[in-house]
């Protein structure tokens, strides 16, 4: 059928298949972390889990982010150059950390599912071009939109999930 097929329709079916992968993947590792969320008892959320973080600030991280995300998304889509702060990574963690003390497991877990869902929604409205194109956006040195946001998400989860996880195990 490919040879009578009018290409264009080929092309953009495949290239839906692409995205609606992705998008699939990103679904996976996110059903495993709120798995892991939804775990937590609502004690474990004060316990220390990875260095002098708590539960709680862990998540406000990970929702940090995945809102980074976003920002960097909207701005490049509007034409501009995400702003980036003379910080180091360490630096910005830890501003982030402080930042974010106080907040109660509960508002930073609905936050932080807030700050998936338009993540989420924004990776869904990007075409395959701005997806997978290394050079759609040149502010990402030669790296395809899809690779951040993969970073600002499943990638960064699953940096985390054994802190959240065995520390419940060790902590209830």
């Amino acid at each position: 059928w490919w040879a009578y097929a009018p290409r264009s329709t080929c092309i953009e079916e495949v290239m839906s298949e692409r995205r609606d992968a992705f998008l699939a993947r990103l679904d996976t590792a996110r059903a495993e972390l709120d798995a892991v969320i939804g775990a937590v008892s609502p004690e474990g959320w004060e316990a220390t889990v990875d260095g002098a973080m708590r539960r709680v600030d862990l998540l406000a991280h990970i929702e940090w982010w995945e809102r980074r995300g976003s920002y960097e998304i909207r701005t490049l889509l509007a034409g501009g150059t995400p702003e980036v702060g003379e910080e180091s990574l360490d630096a910005l963690n830890e501003r982030v950390t402080i930042e974010n003390r106080g907040r109660g497991a509960a508002e930073v877990r609905t936050a932080e599912a807030a700050a998936w869902a338009e993540l989420r929604a924004l990776a869904a409205t990007l075409s395959e071009e701005q997806l997978y194109d290394p050079g759609a956006f040149p502010w990402l040195e030669g790296e395809p939109l899809k690779k951040m946001i993969k970073v600002e998400s499943s990638a960064h989860w699953s940096d985390h999930l054994n802190h959240i996880r065995r520390s419940e195990e060790h902590t209830s």
